[in-house]
């Protein structure tokens, strides 16, 4: 079976994301931990997260207005020098930062709603129907394996400082070199610098007519952070198992091997006409994965729940964006508009996320254990992707999908 062509600018899409991802890899997990390390609170990572997630999506949208009037490279580029300056930050005020926590989730916030304004609409634009799954199952293979190498890395460098703590200030800075490279990078990039009108609340509150995308919104909402809260906490749990920061990077590079494997093969073999029987099964394993919690906190279950969800998530992820991608293509009033849809999209997510996060400081506040909220808010996250599945399946992509596989079987 032949590959499917790439656009002429994927290749720099390519190198962006296994920066980016060998990036946060370094450091996302290990900030948690590094956080938990200086507080022993986990209510100093439930503010963080919080501020981190409510603010996300209202920097998103002005990020989108601002790609639409000038230029969508602009508002990547600004997102690429704010997550410097953000780990800048931590280098500065060192274990001093557990004390800003909370601001320190409002930059980040900041940061990710510039960064990703940007970036998902280059990945939009370097994407086109047919080619969708193809693209993403390779982005999907080179992230997982940044994040497979740079764990390890991060866990190695932090183990072998006789100061652990000043072991995490040298993976902040190596994460600096990272994040200017990518700005360097950014420029290989064509710019898009024809202005246009920003007119978001079509997509923001679609009528009846938009029915696909008022389903993949329901669907954004019970997403509520299933992508980020359990990989960030994962790592807690991990730490709070072993004490040992090169077991959290090896936990992390773990599910990476996994992810990639599954990436890789579900991008080649995937096609529009199987979306939804591979987001079927991936909600089926990742509901099943939940259950994992349900019994005693070990190393076992946690190594299981890992492996499950890797999985699932590498499965979904291929089908979700192509389907949220088709519904947008099919939906936008003109190719230009995919800003204001990408921008609408955040806000039901972000609502889903402090939710979660809300759940989790209720969870904590009342039982007093921190791994007893982890595990809760992570089964919640589970069962919750059923929900995702039922909204998505009613899409007319997903539904035509159905009809052209029951046609061909007969």
């Amino acid at each position: 079976m032949s590959s499917p062509a790439l656009h002429p600018q994927a290749k720099v899409a390519f190198v962006l994301a296994g920066l980016y991802n060998a990036a946060e890899a370094l450091c996302q997990v290990f900030v948690s931990v590094y956080f938990w390390r200086n507080s022993h609170d986990l209510m100093v990572l439930c503010w963080y997260y919080l501020a981190l997630y409510a603010v996300t999506p209202i920097v998103f949208v002005l990020a989108g207005w601002y790609s639409k009037a000038r230029d969508r490279l602009h508002v990547y580029r600004l997102g690429i020098l704010l997550h410097i300056v953000y780990y800048a930050t931590l280098l500065i005020l060192k274990e001093d930062s557990v004390n800003h926590t909370l601001l320190l989730g409002v930059l980040l916030g900041i940061t990710w709603g510039a960064f990703w304004a940007g970036a998902n609409t280059i990945n939009y634009d370097v994407t086109t129907s047919g080619r969708r799954e193809y693209f993403i199952g390779i982005m999907n293979a080179i992230s997982h394996f940044a994040r497979l190498i740079a764990p390890l890395i991060s866990g190695f460098i932090i183990m072998s400082t006789p100061d652990r703590l000043h072991g995490y200030h040298i993976v902040f800075a190596v994460v600096l070199v990272l994040y200017a490279l990518s700005f360097i990078a950014s420029f290989f990039l064509t710019p898009d610098p024809e202005r246009m009108p920003f007119r978001i609340k079509r997509a923001l509150f679609p009528s009846k007519e938009q029915r696909d995308w008022r389903y993949v919104m329901l669907a954004s909402f019970t997403l509520a952070g299933t992508f980020e809260i359990p990989t960030n906490f994962l790592g807690i749990l991990m730490f709070m198992e072993t004490k040992n920061e090169l077991s959290v990077g090896s936990y992390s590079a773990y599910q990476a091997i996994i992810a990639i494997i599954v990436s890789y093969w579900f991008g080649r073999w995937c096609r529009p006409e199987t979306r939804r029987q591979h987001l079927f099964w991936s909600t089926i394993l990742l509901a099943g994965s939940g259950l994992v919690f349900l019994f005693p906190l070990t190393l076992t279950s946690l190594l299981i729940f890992a492996m499950l969800r890797s999985a699932a998530m590498a499965m979904f992820g291929i089908g979700h964006f192509s389907t949220r991608m088709e519904v947008i293509m099919n939906t936008a009033e003109d190719q230009f508009q995919r800003i204001e849809y990408l921008c609408a999209w955040e806000v039901p997510l972000a609502v889903g996320r402090t939710i979660m996060m809300l759940l989790m400081i209720c969870v904590a506040l009342a039982f007093n254990d921190a791994s007893l909220g982890i595990r809760i808010v992570i089964i919640v996250l589970c069962a919750l992707r059923l929900a995702t599945y039922y909204f998505l399946a009613q899409t007319s992509v997903l539904q035509k999908t159905r009809k052209d596989c029951s046609i061909t079987s007969s």
